[in-house]
């Protein structure tokens, strides 16, 4: 069991690297800023408040994190610091979705990351307590 626990997070680990590596790309090259027309169904403060983070350069910086998260979780020794790097990171987009975006299906989309990103720190509670705690 612990076997098949510890080869599950590799994988997960792999997929939400790749996937945040994939997504740190697209906010540097792939798309450019978004803009919302008067019949979309998103709601008007989610929308400036995706418009100030483009405009300002601020998405540039959040997509720098992601792939350098990204990276550092598809590579197995700094798997534990690549999640702590993105903890932060999704977190605050899921927050931003639950607050000013409040769409069911976008809430589950960015809920399940973070959870897979704090199912990697559990998993990894005996390497960080280790950091953390002096003896």
């Amino acid at each position: 069991m612990k076997r098949f626990f510890q080869v599950t997070i590799v994988v997960l680990s792999i997929a939400l690297g790749l996937f945040f590596i994939y997504k740190g790309i697209n906010k540097h090259f792939l798309s450019p800023c978004k803009v919302y027309g008067p019949e979309s169904t998103i709601p008007l403060e989610y929308q400036q408040v995706i418009s100030g983070m483009c405009n300002s350069g601020m998405l540039v910086v959040i997509g720098f994190f992601q792939v350098l998260s990204g990276i550092l979780l598809v590579i197995p020794r700094t798997r534990l610091i690549g999640a702590i790097v993105l903890l932060p990171i999704i977190f605050n987009i899921f927050l931003l979705h639950y607050f000013l975006d409040n769409r069911p299906h976008e809430l589950v989309e960015t809920g399940i990351p973070l959870a897979i990103t704090i199912l990697i720190i559990v998993f990894y509670y005996p390497k960080w307590k280790t950091i953390f705690i002096l003896k």
